[in-house]
């Protein structure tokens, strides 16, 4: 069996160059970073094992990303999800229902870090 070092964050997004941009940034802050570029690929990532932490980034009002969170709630209920979103007035109502926290995609850089230390740092 394979000793983890680092805890691993899977990032779920349908825009390339963003989960590429965001995998790279957890990557400089020392996490693991995997990704999957739509739901059912990060779903099945998911069942694989070993993810300590889902960043979920889909759609503009948050209808895919409430499905998948809650399938992936369902499966692991300990594994937090941060949501990420361009603006809280384009959601469906309880899109984040499933979301441990919730980052607007404006702030990401800056905030995203301290959410995913603060998560894992959780006892589970």
């Amino acid at each position: 069996m394979r000793k983890r070092i680092a805890r691993c964050v899977l990032c779920i997004g349908s825009d390339f160059v963003n989960l590429n941009l965001r995998c790279s940034l957890l990557k400089k802050y020392g996490w693991e970073a995997v990704s999957a570029s739509n739901g059912h690929e990060g779903i099945f990532r998911f069942t694989q094992g070993g993810i300590d932490l889902v960043v979920l980034d889909l759609d503009t009002d948050g209808v895919e990303a409430a499905l998948i969170g809650g399938e992936l709630k369902r499966l692991d209920p300990k594994v937090p999800i941060i949501m990420l979103i361009a603006n809280k007035e384009s959601l469906v109502a309880d899109a984040t229902a499933q979301a441990d926290a919730v980052v607007l995609k404006s702030e990401e850089q800056r905030l995203l870090p301290n959410h995913v230390r603060h998560l894992l740092a959780l006892p589970r």
